[in-house]
């Protein structure tokens, strides 16, 4: 059974694309245990954010 759904703060979502920019989407979800669809939705949302 899959756990409940994670919530996360901005900061950490900008510093997750950050990381997928620099290493790629995919190896910074497993290094992050993220799942990969939620990462790449923060990448493609990302465009305005801004540390």
């Amino acid at each position: 059974m899959m756990s409940k759904n994670r919530q996360y703060d901005n900061d950490y979502k900008v510093q997750a694309v950050k990381l997928a920019k620099e290493i790629g989407t995919e190896k910074a979800a497993t290094e992050l245990n993220v799942p990969s669809n939620t990462l790449y939705g923060w990448v493609k949302k990302g465009e305005g954010w801004r540390a």
